[in-house]
């Protein structure tokens, strides 16, 4: 298994949470760079919980936001169904 990539992300509030980094990326189409994380939570059946969000450049930082567009949203979830299949299924040039 992999090495972990711990970061933090700091809310509205100056909050400090220490989030595992499973993938970020580009997204063309959209013009958007956006990121998947985790902060190890499982629901009641033991899956992990993940989150996704949005990347802005504002003030000269990155900031993390919300997927408000249902458009952009449908397009993230193909995307990461995708990255599902293809992590379940192993190589995709096999």
């Amino acid at each position: 298994m992999g090495t972990r990539k711990m970061i933090n992300l700091i809310n509205e509030l100056g909050e400090i949470n220490r989030i595992e980094l499973l993938c970020a990326f580009d997204v063309e189409e959209l013009n958007n760079k956006y990121i998947i994380y985790t902060k190890n939570e499982k629901t009641e059946e033991g899956h992990c919980i993940i989150y996704s969000g949005k990347l802005i450049e504002k003030d000269g930082e990155q900031q993390l936001v919300n997927i408000e567009d249902g458009k952009e949203w449908e397009e993230l979830k193909n995307i990461m169904k995708q990255m599902t299949k293809y992590s379940l299924e192993g190589d995709v040039n096999e």
